[in-house]
């Protein structure tokens, strides 16, 4: 009843709001991807597949979060490391597979999922 006597007196700022509330859910972004977020910046991952999976912890990390470590490494002079874990980055494929096969070994499923893909 109230609300029926009422809403020609606000009928406009009635609409104006739910103009906005409209605007609000078209237009947000969502809360993460199905990659999931990067674990250095918090950000979603990018669904450009502008990522990296880092074989020694098989921690997969956005390509700015690799470009900003590796841009302070050269700065410091310094060796190249996992910007997760911070082990020392694999020198040769061969070095990057045995690390890989390492984490299948161990039952990692970012390391089954990106062994199956690369074999595949």
């Amino acid at each position: 009843e109230c609300q029926k006597e009422h809403r020609p007196q606000h009928k406009r700022a009635c609409k104006k709001r739910a103009a906005e509330l409209r605007e609000e859910i078209l237009f947000k972004q969502p809360e993460s991807c199905h990659l999931g977020d990067c674990p250095i910046c918090c950000l979603p991952l990018p669904l450009d597949f502008l990522s990296i999976l880092m074989p020694c912890c098989c921690t997969v990390i956005c390509d700015g979060c690799d470009y900003a470590n590796q841009i302070r490494e050269l700065k410091e002079k310094l060796d190249h490391n996992c910007p997760f874990c911070r082990h020392p980055k694999a020198k040769s494929d061969e070095e990057r597979n045995r690390s890989l096969i390492k984490r299948v070994d161990a039952k990692d499923p970012a390391a089954i999922r990106h062994m199956g893909g690369k074999r595949g």
